[in-house]
């Protein structure tokens, strides 16, 4: 199943140069008959993987692997800072550069394989100590398939708040399929944590994306956005694995290409097209000390009763997420798998299959 999501994803970057690229609803009215198998197909796909992808961007605030936050010591936690700069861990590379009192640059070097000689992800961010209640970074995240082609390029940029395990973190940025200048997705999280008891924190927390699929055969876009509640992040004090967990409630979108905007500052909401419906999901995520995804165990309803179910299989690095969506009668709508770090494929009930990168079905 790898090849073959690997096979698909070589696929997709040649489709991205051809195309050039929560909480309250905004859109214009709600018209649920106009969504196609297909599209409710991609609705729930996303509300599937976006924990994943919310818990991809925070654990690295968490786990040390870019500092740890609003602390006055730049060195990484005890996991990174027991590996020499640039050594190889597991498939894991990990360089930190001090480049002056108040900016140091971390970079993880995730790979395919234990020894590390196949690049599947390199993580570059560039921390800011503002003052000791206020930091910045700047982090770029590119994904590589086994034949070294660059698959896309997230950037995100954090605007941090607060205290050490007791801030606010506001999270903006794009993502770029392939070699496109033009981002197919646009995203903004907002959320805080706060010391519950012991090891536990409470999260809250907003988000909302717009997805841009220039693709002739589509050539639509997507928007979601929702809240987070009864969210937790738990830290094990044994195997310092981070675990996100709570439920979530969106509202999505859909409209002309180029019709929908999100809003630049949170809460994040998206105007503009017409509104599909809601859904909720709930479940964990579970990322290991170096961020890698140890589990995945997510489920949830779309406003036309159809279930989504994520679970995972494997072993870090190479654990497969996978990922189904029944209607109400129990009949198949599609099935995804993508690996850890989002990419993959999804296939309709008839048969037909679309590209999944960087946790976004594009078609």
């Amino acid at each position: 199943m790898r090849t073959r999501i690997i096979l698909a994803i070589l696929a997709a970057v040649a489709i991205a140069g051809c195309s050039g690229g929560g909480g309250l609803g905004l859109g214009t009215q709600n018209n649920n008959s106009q969504a196609t198998q297909q599209e409710i197909a991609q609705a729930a796909t996303e509300a599937g993987l976006a924990p994943v992808e919310q818990g991809s961007l925070q654990v690295g605030l968490f786990n040390g692997n870019m500092g740890v936050p609003l602390s006055t010591s730049r060195s990484p936690l005890s996991t990174f800072a027991a590996t020499p700069n640039g050594s190889c861990n597991n498939g894991v590379e990990y360089i930190v550069t001090v480049i002056s009192p108040t900016q140091t640059q971390y970079e993880t070097k995730y790979f395919y394989d234990k020894a590390c000689v196949s690049l599947a992800k390199d993580v570059v961010a560039l921390v800011t100590v503002n003052s000791a209640s206020n930091e910045s970074i700047v982090r770029t995240a590119k994904d590589y398939n086994l034949a070294g082609l660059l698959l896309s390029t997230r950037n995100t940029n954090y605007a941090i708040t607060g205290a050490p395990l007791n801030f606010s973190a506001v999270l903006t940025g794009d993502v770029l399929i392939g070699t496109s200048s033009s981002p197919a997705v646009q995203f903004g999280h907002q959320f805080t944590v706060a010391p519950q008891s012991g090891s536990v924190y409470t999260i809250a927390a907003n988000s909302g994306k717009v997805v841009n699929n220039g693709n002739p055969h589509i050539n639509e876009s997507f928007g979601h956005m929702g809240v987070l509640s009864n969210g937790t992040m738990t830290i094990d004090s044994s195997t310092n694995n981070v675990t996100f967990a709570g439920s979530h409630a969106g509202t999505f979108f859909k409209g002309p290409f180029g019709s929908l905007t999100l809003s630049s500052t949170p809460p994040f909401t998206v105007s503009g097209g017409t509104e599909l419906g809601t859904n909720n999901v709930s479940g964990s995520v579970t990322f290991d000390k170096f961020g890698n995804i140890v589990s995945v165990s997510i489920t949830g309803t779309l406003w036309n009763g159809d279930a989504i179910n994520v679970t995972s299989s494997g072993t870090p690095p190479g654990v497969s997420i996978n990922g189904s969506i029944t209607d109400p009668s129990g009949n198949n709508v599609a099935t995804f798998q993508v690996d850890q770090n989002g990419n993959g494929i999804i296939t309709y009930a008839n048969g037909q299959q679309a590209l999944i990168i960087d946790w976004h079905v594009v078609r």
